[in-house]
C-alpha cells in the first residue's frame, strides 16, 4: 500500500513541533508490515515578506524543498499567498505547487495508490484536487477548527462539501466531529471516527510525582484561553504555573502575567521538544485547557496517559476522554470558572497509575491498525 499524505501542517527542519500527531499517526502506519508512504507538507511565501528577518515567510525560506524524516521523504512545494486578502484561491496554490512537484516524487512509473488528507480546508480541498486530476482515492481526515470554524464559512464549506462528496471517507478524531459533520448535511456512512493516541513508550505514569506546578500545553493563540489561566493564578496565590507553547500571544501574555504581579509565579517555556513532555506532565499537579473549540486535542490525551488529571472547558471531543475519574470541565470559558475548578481539583485525591491505566486505549499503534484497516478498503 503507497500512501501519499497531504498537509501543511507536518513537521520540518524549522519547525519540527508543527503538527507532529499528524507524523506520529504515519510512523506508526509505517510499522505495518507492506506498507509505505511519502509527504508532501506545502509551505506559503511571499517574496517581499521573505526578505523580512524574524517573519514567518523569512523562516518558511529555510524550510528544504524535500527531507527524509526517518526513512520518509517529505516534500515542501511552495505556494504563494496574501495575507488578510482572498485574491489568490489557497487550495487552488497548494494543489498546483504539488502537481508541479509530484514527477519528481514518483518519478519514471512510480505511483501512489491513495491520497491522505488532513485537515479539510484548505488542505483537504487541495488533496482532492489533486487526487481527482490523477484518478486516486482519497481519504479526508478532520481535526477540529477545519470543522469547527470552516464548516461555518459559506464559500470554504462549499469546497469542503465537494472534497468529501469525492472522498471514499472522512476520518474524524472525535465522536462530535463526526456529530457536527453529520449536521452539515454529511451522510454518516462516508464518515468513521479514529481517534488520534500517543506514544506509550514515552508517555506514561513511570515518573508521576507529588505535582509541582500547573501546566497548560499548546500555541498562544486567541482560541487557548491562556488569559484565562493567569487571571485565575491571581487568587491561588500559593500555585505556580508552566506554560509550554509559543506565537503570537507570547509578549501580551508574559506582559499580563507581569500586570497581574503574578510574573514571579508562572514560566514561560518555548520549543520544548515533544519528547521532553512526558517529565513536565509528570511532574504538574493538573493539565489545564482553556480553549474556546477543538477537535481531540493530544495534550490532553497525553496528560492523562502520563496520570495528570485536566481541567479544560467542555468544548469538542474532551468529554469523551475526560470524566470524573481524570478531570473536571467547565460549563464555561472563564477565569471564574477556571479557579473553582481548580480549587476542586487541588483538593481532590487523584490516582494518577489509575488515570494512566485507563487512557491504555490512547495508544499510536491501535490508531494506526484502525487507519490500515480504512485505507485497505479502499486501495
Amino acid at each position: 500500500m503507497r500512501v501519499l499524505t497531504f498537509t501543511s501542517l507536518y513537521p520540518n527542519k524549522i519547525e519540527p513541533g508543527l503538527g507532529i500527531f499528524v507524523k506520529a499517526r504515519m510512523d506508526h502506519f509505517d510499522l505495518i508490515e507492506n506498507t509505505e508512504h511519502k509527504v508532501i507538507a506545502p509551505v506559503q511565501y511571499l517574496p517581499l515578506l521573505g526578505l523580512i528577518p524574524g517573519s514567518r515567510f523569512h523562516s518558511n525560506n529555510q524550510v528544504p524543498s524535500q527531507e527524509i524524516q526517518g526513512n520518509i521523504p517529505v516534500y515542501h512545494p511552495r505556494y504563494m499567498t496574501i495575507p488578510g486578502t482572498n485574491l489568490i484561491n489557497v487550495a487552488s496554490a497548494m494543489m498546483k505547487a504539488a502537481d508541479i512537484m509530484l514527477p519528481d516524487i514518483y518519478p519514471n512509473d512510480e505511483t501512489f495508490d491513495l491520497v491522505d488528507g488532513h485537515y479539510l480546508y484548505p488542505d483537504g480541498v487541495a488533496a482532492y484536487r489533486l487526487a481527482k486530476k490523477h484518478g486516486k482515492p482519497l481519504i479526508l481526515t478532520a481535526r477540529g477548527s477545519d470543522v469547527n470554524f470552516w464548516m461555518e464559512q459559506k464559500q470554504p464549506k462549499r469546497s469542503i462539501l465537494q472534497a468529501i462528496d469525492y472522498a471514499r471517507q472522512v476520518i474524524c478524531v472525535s465522536h462530535a466531529l463526526k456529530d457536527r459533520l453529520i449536521e452539515h448535511g454529511v451522510s454518516e456512512e462516508k464518515l468513521t471516527v479514529i481517534m488520534n493516541g500517543v506514544d506509550r513508550s514515552l508517555f506514561n505514569a513511570k515518573d508521576k510525582g507529588a505535582g509541582k506546578y500547573l501546566l497548560s500545553v499548546g500555541n498562544l493563540v486567541p482560541l487557548k484561553g491562556h488569559e484565562y489561566i493567569l487571571k485565575a493564578l491571581v487568587k491561588l496565590t500559593q500555585e505556580r504555573l508552566t506554560i509550554i507553547g509559543s506565537g503570537e500571544l507570547e509578549n501580551s501574555l508574559k506582559n499580563l502575567a507581569y500586570r497581574l504581579n503574578i510574573s514571579d509565579r508562572v514560566s514561560f517555556l518555548s520549543n520544548v521538544p515533544h519528547r521532553d513532555l512526558p517529565a513536565y506532565y509528570g511532574q504538574a499537579k493538573c493539565t489545564i485547557l482553556m480553549s474556546s473549540m477543538e477537535g481531540m486535542p493530544n495534550v490532553v490525551l497525553e496528560s492523562l496517559a502520563c496520570g495528570t488529571p485536566v481541567i479544560a472547558t467542555n468544548v469538542g471531543g474532551l468529554p469523551e476522554v475526560i470524566t470524573k475519574d481524570n478531570g473536571i470541565l467547565l460549563t464555561e470559558q472563564s477565569a471564574e470558572a477556571l479557579t473553582v475548578g481548580l480549587s476542586s481539583a487541588l483538593s481532590h485525591d487523584w490516582d494518577g497509575q489509575q488515570i494512566s491505566q485507563d487512557a491504555n486505549y490512547l495508544d499510536w499503534n491501535e490508531t494506526a491498525r484502525n487507519l490500515h484497516r480504512c485505507f485497505s478498503e479502499f486501495c
